[in-house]
């Protein structure tokens, strides 16, 4: 098992005015679930999400012990806020605690001073724990640079109808897309995958060849609809189990995602494949911190791309 902080544990380890001026840090509660989706609906205007749309980042259950973020507060009014979705995973026989950092904003009037790495570093605080940025924007970039940082992905990968095609000729695959026979040939961890993320919107699907079977976990990712300024919308694969079986037989299992989420293509993380297939490369920086898990362990469960509409 993981460590296990309280909410209060986690204010007893920040605080709530280091700076003076009563400026502080602390973890979010409930009650500022209104004032933070009404700061995130201001600070990412061009998102085109709205105050509510912001609002699973406060309210998913996954890990209820941990805080659902921290916010940055100037004599009690809320000026800054990093989400934290927490989740004890199972990986490759390892187990830890993953949290990714989500709606990462400082008010302009507070940028400057090093409150935006103050803030970053109370939601940082626990070595222990796996952290991933998955859309940090150049600023946030360069603070979790200097926090030590390092790289998670650098190119997202594309795949568009027919770029793959050459896989038909040899690719005898069943795929099903049914959510009762889909869950039942799933074993009990990725039962709890499939449980924790039918409430979001995802298409669960399993793929079998003769040698093996992966169950993937996707969802339609709107940040990527304006490919080359297209406006074409795009299913993101956040889990494979099987990258293999992806690749061998990736025209048809594309296919299937696209028929049942209306899409024009895939895209998935570069960092998943051993050797990847023919793609479109998109640059897409994603970071992370962890002392436990490689990057090719972390996929995208459990994260923004899951809760917002991205």
């Amino acid at each position: 098992m993981g460590p296990r902080h309280s909410v209060e544990t986690f204010a007893k380890m920040t605080g709530d005015s280091p700076f003076g001026s009563g400026i502080g840090v602390r973890p979010t509660t409930p009650a500022d679930t209104a004032e933070i989706c009404d700061l995130l609906e201001h600070g990412f205007v061009g998102s085109g999400i709205a105050a509510d749309g912001w609002r699973p980042l406060c309210t998913t259950n996954w890990l209820p012990d941990y805080p659902r973020g921290f916010v940055l507060t100037d004599g009690g009014r809320i000026v800054g806020h990093v989400g934290t979705i927490y989740v004890q995973r199972e990986i490759n026989g390892k187990t830890g605690i993953v949290c990714n950092h989500s709606g990462f904003y400082v008010a302009l009037a507070y940028r400057g001073r090093g409150l935006g790495a103050t803030l970053s570093a109370a939601a940082a605080g626990d070595e222990r724990i796996t952290y991933t940025s998955l859309t940090p924007a150049p600023v946030t970039q360069r603070v979790l640079d200097a926090a030590g940082w390092a790289t998670l992905d650098r190119h997202m990968l594309l795949f568009p109808p027919g770029l793959n095609a050459e896989t038909l000729w040899r690719s005898r695959v069943d795929i099903d897309v049914n959510d009762r026979t889909v869950r039942a040939s799933l074993g009990q961890a990725e039962r709890r995958i499939y449980d924790d993320h039918v409430p979001y919107d995802c298409l669960h699907m399993t793929a079998r060849d003769a040698d093996g079977t992966a169950y993937l976990v996707v969802k339609v990712r709107r940040s990527l609809r304006r490919v080359r300024s297209a406006g074409i919308p795009v299913s993101q694969i956040l889990y494979c189990s099987a990258t293999d079986v992806l690749a061998r037989n990736l025209e048809r299992i594309k296919l299937a995602i696209m028929r049942q989420q209306k899409t024009f293509g895939i895209a998935m993380n570069e960092r998943l494949f051993p050797k990847a297939p023919r793609a479109i490369r998109r640059k897409d920086i994603a970071q992370y911190r962890s002392a436990v898990f490689t990057p090719n362990e972390l996929d995208l469960l459990y994260s923004e791309f899951v809760l917002l509409d991205l």
